[in-house]
């Protein structure tokens, strides 16, 4: 009986060690297999799963838009300081699909990226004809033109805008805003100049709705996943020319939706964005979930990429003209922005100047920055470096300020005025994210958690086994071996076994012989005379009695 619960007790620890050791050789094992199938998977090639989201970008981009409106034109004009009015979301839903793709033989992929916008009026505040007060960014930008010329030039334009009627206010709907007005003002001006004017029709965003911008090259990721998505040229170059220093210029990352798979927390995310014209990056903040429940890792922008050249002396590059650089929190893209011929004084920053030198916030009225609500944030799914939720937001301002011989900006006082905010964001839909989840997910978590049982249930099987075993011993261990006290020896059988004759009471002859040489009765014997005797009693793991 003892024997075969020893012969349990040893193939409960054998079975138990080998699952534990299956389950911890299993770790590695699963992850190579997992990142192999993310790699296919991600890979910017026919066939893969990210090239269909890639090709046709088909999870939901909405892009918000608050507008704010003027209420104090005529005191602004006298020398106060603008008083401004949110007004929004006037939401419209962005679809983004790939054009003349053409796959090249260094691993990267060449193309052109439609994007085009439809108004979502369920879920906007109002129409798109809602007016608003606000600059008139065809009169600011002809006269900031205007800073290099003579004074007596600067006076005859002066006195032509006074004639036609021309504000620096104008009131406009949320359609011409943003996506462009025929100005009465531009359509004189290609009648009388056409080498300096090609167009009367203006909007901030009139370049962008069902039109591509730019010609990108990629990497697919298929010689080194680790590029997967990282921008090599854009229009043919590595380098943008607005700015003043190489740096500056530099085109760094990806265009903002994917990014190389296996993300690390301390990762800096490097992007380019074609709507500022240069190159930014995010930081690791914290990790969120998207609504299906997966994990992310949210990357969101910092203080410094906007900082002033004294905070963060690599900025001067961005400072145009470089011996004109602006505060902290704002950037001056005028150099990328043109109309017609001209650069429209166009000064970009966060929603409601968030981060930005106090000056520029206490400047203007009705400005309440709020992190949660006004920070860039982008959220990465770290093994497969998808984006699953995004909110860019920035702030499209004029800069303003009075100009020599120039009467219509006489008492202005200078100010970054805010025209609007967007919100470009997007957030994974139950679809895509059911395709991930069991494409990748699933099957991970199921690995995870088999490792998981393995580990727990061999070792578990391996403690119990030796837990047994000790109480076992322990318990024998106490139990102690009863011997019978000597009875009278009066005689000795040599036929009876000597464990018999012993317990009988009989002492050997030997024994009695000895007595009589040694002149000692054996009654008499001390008990280091006696010669130890080996009991074998077949019961006791002991082994006998001394």
């Amino acid at each position: 009986m003892v024997l075969t619960l020893t012969r349990k007790m040893k193939v409960v620890c054998c079975v138990g060690l080998t699952l534990a050791v299956v389950g911890i050789v299993m770790i590695p094992v699963v992850q190579a297999i997992v990142k192999s199938k993310i790699k296919e998977e991600m890979m910017l090639k026919e066939g893969g799963m990210l090239y269909k989201i890639w090709k046709n970008f088909s999870i939901p981009i909405y892009m918000q838009i608050y507008m704010f409106n003027l209420s104090n034109p005529d005191e602004f004009k006298s020398g106060q300081k603008p008083a401004m009015v949110q007004t929004g979301p006037y939401t419209y839903r962005e679809e983004r699909y790939k054009i003349n793709i053409t796959h090249n033989a260094n691993g990267t992929v060449t193309y052109r990226q439609i994007r085009r916008f439809i108004f979502n009026r369920t879920m906007s505040v109002g129409d798109e004809s809602d007016l608003f007060v606000t600059i008139n960014p065809v009169l600011m930008t002809l006269l900031a033109s205007l800073h290099s010329e003579s004074g007596l030039v600067r006076e005859i334009v002066s006195f032509v805008l006074g004639l036609s009627g021309q504000d620096i206010i104008i009131t406009r709907s949320v359609s011409d805003v943003i996506w462009g007005y025929h100005d009465p003002v531009l359509a004189k001006a290609m009648k009388i100049a056409k080498s300096w004017f090609y167009t009367d029709y203006v909007g901030y965003f009139i370049n962008k709705n069902n039109t591509d911008d730019g010609l990108y090259t990629v990497f697919t990721g298929e010689n080194d996943i680790n590029k997967l998505g990282v921008i090599n040229k854009y229009n043919g170059s590595s380098y943008v020319d607005y700015w003043s220093t190489k740096w500056a210029n530099m085109i760094n990352g990806s265009d903002g939706t994917i990014a190389p798979p296996f993300q690390e927390k301390t990762t800096t995310l490097p992007m380019f964005s074609s709507d500022i014209c240069r190159s930014v990056f995010g930081v690791y903040t914290s990790d969120v979930k998207s609504p299906q429940g997966i994990n992310l890792h949210r990357f969101t922008s910092t203080e410094d990429q906007l900082a002033n050249k004294t905070i963060n002396p690599a900025n001067v590059g961005f400072c145009t003209p470089n011996t004109s650089c602006m505060g902290t929190g704002v950037l001056n893209i005028s150099q990328c922005q043109l109309l017609d011929y001209f650069h429209i004084p166009i000064v970009v920053s966060f929603p409601h100047f968030l981060m930005a030198d106090m000056k520029y916030l206490s400047a203007v009225d009705g400005m309440h920055p709020n992190k949660q609500e006004h920070e860039t944030a982008v959220d990465y799914e770290p093994m497969t470096g998808l984006v699953l939720q995004a909110a860019k937001r920035l702030q499209i301002n004029i800069y303003i300020a009075p100009i020599d011989k120039m009467k219509q900006t006489y008492n202005i006082k200078p100010v970054v005025f805010p025209v609007f905010w967007l919100n470009e964001s997007s957030v994974v839909d139950d679809s895509h994210a059911e395709t991930l989840q069991n494409m990748l997910f699933t099957p991970l978590l199921v690995a995870k958690v088999l490792e998981i049982v393995l580990i727990a249930g061999g070792s578990l099987l391996l403690v119990s086994g030796l837990g047994l075993a000790f109480i076992k011993r322990k318990m024998l261990g106490r139990i102690e071996p009863q011997i019978e006290p000597p009875q009278h020896i009066d005689s000795y059988d040599e036929r009876q076994p000597l464990l018999s004759g012993s317990l009988s009471g009989k002492v050997p002859p030997a024994l009695v012989d000895e007595s009589r040489n040694t002149g000692r009765d054996a009654s008499h014997m001390d008990d280091d005379d006696v010669p130890d005797f080996h009991v074998e009693t077949g019961g006791s793991p002991s082994g006998g009695v001394n």
